[in-house]
């Protein structure tokens, strides 16, 4: 009952009236049935059905001017060009139960060197709670349980790339997503589909050595905790027509300090190393076009950008993505 009420609240803010909401947007006529396939960044909050596979591919081209410091300022640095895959894989179990996996991996550029890498993988296993009930205030409700593993690069750096030759954490991390969505024929021809996830990732301790994603000199060796990281993504798709959709995403990303123990080295110059992160927050927005053959089967392009930030990475990323079902 929290669960439905819950719901209800988080959704009346984008409706007026439950009629919007009705199976059949026009009297007398054949329902209109729009084809989504999800925004850019949002994840799904329906699972997929039993004995079925999804895949879906996502290109990213990316430049990073620069950093945002910690007032929010920008500050330019030499650009980093980086060229990424993610391969999502979901495959159904049963009605309320399904199973996702995230590979990736990616080649970048920082003046003449190059590093080719592995990201982090994560899997998810997908919980339906609730499923969306017509001319109702009930919407999609997927819980999301994940485990992220650390086989992406993150110690023995070289300190000449300025940290583009890492691509992990070095840390499992275990993460709990809710992801909420409902369909809304405020226009009746051309509906609006809304998706919320909020999302908590809990990092573990892991050891590092040499220069490494949290810093340090060529003799460092000790541990880090991770801090935890929380993000918020909002999503609205408008249906152009069966097959043409608009898209975006807002996302809102904060990251706990990361806290170093053990021996920091010292650097060239002789001073002591500095190893561990500040806290750190991330606004971006990245909007989409949708076109979707069928339900199986349907390509996304877009950007995805920073709007602002507090120490991290300012970029600008070409998307391309291809989804298919079987």
């Amino acid at each position: 009952m929290i669960v439905k009420v819950l719901s209800v609240i988080l959704f009346s803010v984008l409706c007026l009236h439950s009629d919007l909401y009705s199976e059949s947007p026009e009297e007398n006529s054949t329902e209109y049935v729009p084809l989504f396939a999800g925004t850019m960044l949002a994840i799904y909050s329906e699972n997929i059905d039993p004995g079925h596979v999804a895949v879906q591919s996502y290109l990213f081209k990316t430049r990073q001017p620069g950093t945002y410091d910690k007032n929010w300022s920008f500050k330019r640095q030499k650009t980093i060009e980086e060229l990424s895959l993610l391969v999502l894989i979901d495959a159904g179990i049963t009605h309320y139960l399904d199973i996702t996996l995230f590979l990736g991996g990616y080649y970048n550029r920082i003046g003449h060197r190059h590093s080719f890498l592995y990201e982090d993988t994560q899997a998810f296993l997908g919980f339906q709670v609730l499923r969306d009930q017509k001319e109702s205030w009930i919407p999609d409700f997927r819980l999301l349980l994940g485990e992220s593993f650390p086989t992406g690069k993150y110690k023995h750096l070289d300190p000449k790339k300025m940290l583009s030759d890492n691509s992990g954490s070095g840390s499992y991390e275990t993460s709990l997503i809710l992801a909420l969505g409902k369909m809304c024929y405020a226009f009746p021809k051309h509906p609006l589909n809304f998706n919320l996830n909020l999302a908590q990732y809990f990092a573990f301790i892991t050891n590092v050595k040499g220069f490494n994603a949290y810093g340090g000199s060529a003799d460092t060796n000790g541990k880090v905790k991770p801090g935890n990281e929380f993000f918020i993504n909002a999503a609205i798709e408008w249906s152009l027509t069966r097959n043409w959709v608009l898209g975006t995403d807002i996302r809102y990303l904060h990251q706990n300090r990361s806290v170093f123990s053990g021996k920091k080295g010292n650097l060239a110059d002789g001073t002591s190393a500095f190893v561990g992160l500040p806290s750190s927050e991330l606004i971006s927005l990245a909007p989409c076009l949708e076109y979707n053959y069928n339900e199986d089967f349907g390509v996304l392009v877009g950007v995805w950008f920073t709007v602002a930030g507090r120490n991290a990475e300012n970029f600008l990323s070409g998307v391309a993505s291809v989804y298919y079902e079987f």
